[in-house]
């Protein structure tokens, strides 16, 4: 190990999902989101929607900024919340809170973690754990039907 290297403590992070009795369902794209937000609204459940690993890599913060806003806008009604998973890249938390964008995943060093942290919750916004996903809609031929299984009364 580096002397010069500190190892400062991890900063207690934020539990998620934001309801401990949020399904968690990994999204990829609007057409995830709706599916994952239709089923909750007919089961009258809340949903977490968790962005895959690196989200803001491949579609970058104002791809999930913009299906955020559309979220809101078609489905005010649901009790739901996006989780954007920015890895580790300071950066990309960044650029998510001048978006707008609120929960956000940062899987960076502890440093970094604890001034994201600070200037997140400046933003009213915060930094959660990655929480498991119930189901990935990636491997789902039809999301929907997926979802509303997972959504059923009596299950997860």
């Amino acid at each position: 190990m580096n002397d010069n290297v500190i190892a400062l403590p991890r900063p207690r992070r934020h539990a998620a999902p934001p309801r401990h009795d949020a399904v968690v369902v990994r999204v990829h794209g609007w057409k995830h989101v709706a599916a994952a937000l239709t089923a909750a609204r007919e089961a009258e459940r809340p949903v977490t929607l968790l962005a895959p690993p690196g989200a803001t890599y491949t579609g970058g913060v104002g791809f999930w900024a913009a299906i955020e806003k559309r979220r809101q806008e078609l489905f005010a009604d649901v009790d739901a919340a996006l989780i954007v998973d920015c890895d580790g890249a300071p950066g990309h938390v960044m650029a998510a809170l001048r978006v707008g964008l609120k929960r956000l995943i940062f899987d960076g060093n502890a440093a970094a973690h604890a001034r994201l942290a600070d200037i997140a919750a400046k933003h009213r916004a915060q930094l959660l754990e990655r929480p498991q996903a119930a189901l990935d809609l990636v491997h789902e031929k039809d999301a929907l039907r997926a979802c509303r299984r997972l959504l059923a009364p009596g299950q997860a």
